[in-house]
């Protein structure tokens, strides 16, 4: 072993460093030929950001090809070698002919708070806050629909690590729970400007309709979709999630067991951003014009925060690949 203990972070790295160090593997290239032989690049990283890492192979294509296919996403790797330039950026360079090495951690000493970002906020007052909320619901099935939920310690173990996604916004550990929240504070600000809409009914929605994340994502040193998410996606996970719950509770109506459903199948809005349904309740409109405010913001925010100042071109990419110039004054 290198070291058991992770000691030097990514941001921390500078050129000309040597490294001796564990990193999260976060992507992988394929092999590539060059000058001496073959190489491939992975895309590493810890809690504070990710650097390419190039392992500069030898003549041997079959022995570099072996090592790569033992590379897995989500790998910890001890690496010893160098920080270098490649087109002004930084990389890690690793070159058997300079005696660096290449391995893979031993998983069960590794700590993974150290590859995972995690939510500035704080948890516990977080999910507090979302308990007030679930228990201000009046309607009697729909307030024991999300306790029973909010008041499982399985679930919610669960929900307080989960992110929100892997990608975009709200993409670390404990950032289900914030988008959540979030959302809730704004129905509950929306439901106040249009009475015409349920109260209880979006305040439930806009609590359990992303409840299917939690099953969405593996998050030990970095974030992957599961099988399951890849093949049905989370929103038809939760739907099927909160249909199982509502068998075990009792004065919940069908009518609410269906508008619930209709609503966490449509807040995605449109068909090709993943929506089973198209929004056709005052419900349903509202919570995907509220979810997607609240992603388009955090993203924004995002974005805006981790942007480095001497960049001349600050550019926030949306989901939907949309491009937008950042005004940092």
């Amino acid at each position: 072993m290198i070291n058991l203990e992770k000691k030097v972070f990514v941001q921390d790295l500078f050129e000309g460093q040597s490294v001796r160090d564990q990193f999260a593997v976060r992507d992988k290239q394929s092999p590539k030929e060059y000058s001496r032989g073959w190489f491939f690049r992975l895309k590493v990283g810890d809690r504070t950001g990710d650097i390419p890492l190039v392992y500069w192979g030898g003549s041997d294509k079959g022995m570099l090809e072996e090592l790569y296919d033992f590379i897995k996403v989500g790998d910890v790797l001890e690496v010893e070698g160098a920080v270098t330039s490649y087109r002004g950026d930084p990389q890690i360079s690793v070159n058997p002919d300079e005696f660096h090495k290449l391995r893979r951690a031993d998983m069960t000493t590794v700590d993974p708070s150290h590859y995972m970002p995690t939510t500035k906020r704080d948890v516990e007052e977080m999910f507090q806050e979302l308990i007030e909320f679930g228990e201000g619901i009046e309607d009697e099935g729909l307030h024991d629909l999300v306790m029973s939920f909010l008041e499982d310690e399985d679930f919610v173990e669960g929900f307080k690590k989960s992110p929100y996604s892997k990608y975009y916004s709200n993409n670390y550990l404990g950032g289900l729970l914030e988008h959540t929240l979030d959302d809730v504070r704004l129905s509950s600000c929306v439901a106040d400007i249009y009475p015409e809409l349920n109260r209880d009914l979006l305040l439930t929605s806009a609590i359990v309709h992303d409840f299917g994340k939690v099953y969405e994502y593996e998050h030990f040193t970095s974030i992957q979709l599961t099988t399951e998410s890849r093949l049905i996606g989370h929103t038809v996970i939760c739907e099927r999630v909160i249909r199982d719950r509502t068998k075990e509770i009792s004065g919940l109506s069908d009518e609410h067991i269906l508008k619930l459903s209709h609503i966490i199948l449509s807040h995605h809005g449109d068909y090709e951003w993943g929506s089973a349904r198209s929004p056709r309740m005052e419900e349903a409109v509202a919570l995907h014009h509220i979810d997607l405010l609240n992603v388009r913001m955090r993203g924004f925010i995002q974005a805006k925060e981790e942007v480095d100042e001497g960049d001349e071109e600050m550019v926030y990419v949306s989901k939907e690949g949309v491009r937008r110039p950042i005004f940092k004054g």
